[in-house]
């Protein structure tokens, strides 16, 4: 029994030896196509015709490989840009990455490079080098993917000025069904030019995000940026701290195949020759019909396509275009909103716009608009609540009392008021009915 028990470990050991030596060729063989499948997955179908990817021969070695791949992207509008990427590959099982011993398919060192006339020229007056760039790929047995990219930190002085660069590192995390999470964090960047004694401060940067589905545009996503603090001597001198930004792409609760977009904007503080000392904002678009995005981002993929086979037929197409994309928000429904808050003149201010767009599907052709038609699909509320001591140091204190006199403003509690909605094609500001016909 006990000859039994270690002739059948002998076996397991030597089969465990041959696939962990085998296994390599095998991943080896693959790797290739995984790559570039890889690629292409992460690409929004709608964006597809914006990138184009070239690849040299594959040097397949046994527990290693080697390429090129050049990644273009041409935006409309402006020149292609090519990020040609060195791929150095280790295939799996075991990994020997710069964080240890690893497990997964394969392990890359990547060096990029960017090919763009902008971007060389701007690089050519640079009298100092450029930070290193260093990604790091790992692929994983069941197709997810992390991506690291570190960008070195850099200082650089001479009789002109100073530059400094803490340094960038960003990863991205790809699971098998695509859903993703992406992290930034960069250090201080700070420059100064001693012959007008100018100065730009940007104290870090953080950026999160996050999408249910890497190639899908309409996938739920989540992005959040924060910087602590910027400021700059010239031209206007300036300097905002606690800066956030907040980005948002949801499904619809209320209506199957429509999707919500949020944005909010938020300064903390503001120092600047502009009477504003903070910020907020948030901005919303609801009930948006999914097929509008899409046909929109269609469209900007025909254009792209036209763009990149006669540039001389740009101009009709984009006019054509921008005559679809009108008839296509005309005949949609849609709800606007915004709400905004800021500290002026040591006052507290608020302004809050709604716009609800009942959509005119009917509607075959732009031209066709009518006026009655358009004003009874809309409706529209406009709320702006001021500061009275803070309006009264401000230049517009003259305009007060002429605007109560005529109906335009109200003044209680303290507050300057504007209340106006156009509901039903009835206008009406601070409670009295206004004729549309002055306005049309």
């Amino acid at each position: 029994m006990k000859s039994l028990v270690v002739k059948i470990s002998l076996v397991v050991s030597v089969l465990a030896v041959l696939v962990l030596a085998l296994m390599p060729k095998v991943i080896g063989a693959s790797i290739e196509s995984a790559t570039i499948d890889n690629l292409l997955a992460l690409i929004p179908p709608e964006a597809q015709s914006q990138f184009e990817i070239r690849r040299d021969e594959f040097s397949d070695g046994w527990f290693s490989s080697s390429t090129t791949i050049e990644l273009i992207y041409t935006p409309i509008g402006t020149d292609s840009i090519a990020l040609s990427m060195d791929f150095d590959i280790d295939h799996g099982p075991l990994l020997q990455t710069e964080d240890g011993l690893s497990i997964g398919l394969a392990y890359a060192v990547i060096q990029p490079s960017i090919r763009n006339d902008l971007f060389d020229i701007a690089i050519d007056e640079i009298s100092f080098p450029l930070p290193d760039i260093t990604l790091k790929l790992l692929a994983r047995f069941d197709q997810s993917m992390w991506v690291n990219m570190n960008v070195s930190a850099l200082n650089f002085s001479d009789t002109a000025g100073e530059f400094n660069f803490s340094g960038l590192n960003a990863n991205v995390d790809v699971a098998s069904d695509q859903s993703a999470n992406f992290s930034v964090q960069m250090g201080e960047v700070s420059a100064t030019e001693n012959a007008d004694n100018s100065n730009v401060l940007i104290a870090g940067m953080t950026l999160t995000s996050s999408t249910a589905q890497m190639n899908d545009m309409l996938a739920e996503s989540r992005a959040t940026l924060s910087i602590p603090a910027v400021s700059s001597t010239l031209p206007l001198p300036f300097s905002v701290s606690d800066i956030g930004i907040e980005y948002g792409l949801q499904a619809s609760p209320a209506e199957e195949n429509f999707s919500e977009i949020y944005q909010t904007i938020q300064i903390a503080n503001i120092e600047s020759e502009i009477p504003v000392s903070s910020l907020s904002w948030l901005s919303e678009v609801k009930q948006v019909n999914n097929e509008l995005l899409l046909d929109y981002y269609r469209l900007i993929s025909e254009l792209q396509n036209q763009i990149n086979s006669d540039a001389d037929a740009v101009s009709a197409d984009f006019t054509e275009l921008g005559q679809e994309l009108y008839l296509l928000v005309l005949q949609n429904p849609l709800e606007l909103n915004n709400r905004i808050e800021a500290n002026s003149y040591d006052g507290d201010h608020t302004a809050d716009l709604r716009v609800i767009w009942a959509g005119l599907n009917t509607l075959s052709n732009a031209a066709e608009l009518d006026t009655n038609d358009a004003i009874t699909a809309l409706d529209m509320t406009l709320d702006i609540s001021l500061d009275l001591e803070a309006i009264m140091r401000s230049p517009a204190a003259g305009l007060v009392d002429p605007y109560v006199q005529q109906g335009y403003l109200t003044v209680a509690n303290g507050r300057v008021m504007i209340q106006a909605s156009l509901q039903d094609s009835v206008l009406r500001v601070n409670g009295d009915e206004l004729s549309l016909d002055q306005f049309f």
